[in-house]
């Protein structure tokens, strides 16, 4: 009874042996896991910061072009070419500022006068030419102020999805090419995991920042609209590098 019991035990440790092993081989040829931590990449990946600046600029550009634009709704074609070419002077003086300001002002003014006459019940004939001579150039202003902001809003995602990809074309390279060197068959985002999965955000840092990406490096500024919603970050750019293989 006592050699049975003894010759189960030792069955039992040979099993164990044997389960234990087989959890030793599956562990080393299964599948290697990398993770990256992509709020860290946003913030340390120095070019992301470069273009997140640049589209910044670009917006406030394009704002400053449609402000223009709104300011001379109500100036004729002389007078609204004489505030453009002013707003696009170099560094401001007290002289050239005051004109924008009278001009800006004439146009307000000529806006309330058209608002007063067409709320006029009855307008003389001196009023009713006054008024047909504003209404006008009032559409025709508002008309094209439209057609500038629908330009914008296209030259904006435009840009946008321009920068986005050269940052996801350089997120994904470099997640790619430290997967390889270090055997990975899988990457995904750090959140994504709850345990385990080795973390490779440093080597993919280190290759981002070794160098601007070549997109950068011949990247034009960019250009205004002609006559002319909140900043779009690119934080979230190349989030899909961190799920490829």
């Amino acid at each position: 009874m006592l050699q049975r019991t003894a010759g189960s035990l030792a069955l039992g440790i040979a099993l164990a042996a044997i389960m234990v092993c087989g959890t030793v081989w599956a562990a080393e040829t299964a599948p290697r896991l990398g993770v990256v931590d992509m709020d860290r990449i946003a913030v340390e990946y120095r070019a992301m910061q470069d273009l997140n600046q640049q589209f910044q600029q670009f917006q406030r550009s394009q704002d400053e072009a449609l402000e223009a634009r709104y300011k001379t709704r109500v100036l004729d074609d002389d007078e609204r070419q004489e505030y453009l070419d002013l707003a696009d002077m170099g560094a401001p003086t007290a002289e050239r500022d005051k004109r924008l300001s009278e001009l800006a002002d004439l146009s307000d003014t000529r806006e309330r006068r058209l608002l007063e006459l067409r709320q006029k019940e009855e307008r003389s004939p001196f009023e009713e030419d006054e008024y047909d001579q504003l209404r006008v150039l009032y559409d025709m202003r508002m008309q094209e102020l439209a057609a500038v902001q629908a330009d914008l809003q296209q030259t904006r995602r435009a840009k946008q999805e321009e920068l986005t990809k050269v940052v996801t074309d350089s997120v994904d390279g470099a997640v790619k090419a430290v997967a390889e060197e270090q055997q990975l068959s899988t990457v995904v985002r750090k959140e994504m995991v709850l345990y385990g999965g080795l973390d490779i955000t440093e080597d993919v840092l280190a290759k981002l920042n070794a160098e601007a990406p070549a997109e950068l490096e011949g990247a034009e500024e960019p250009a205004e609209l002609e006559g002319a919603e909140e900043p779009a970050e690119l934080e979230e750019a190349g989030e899909s590098a961190a799920e490829q293989p």
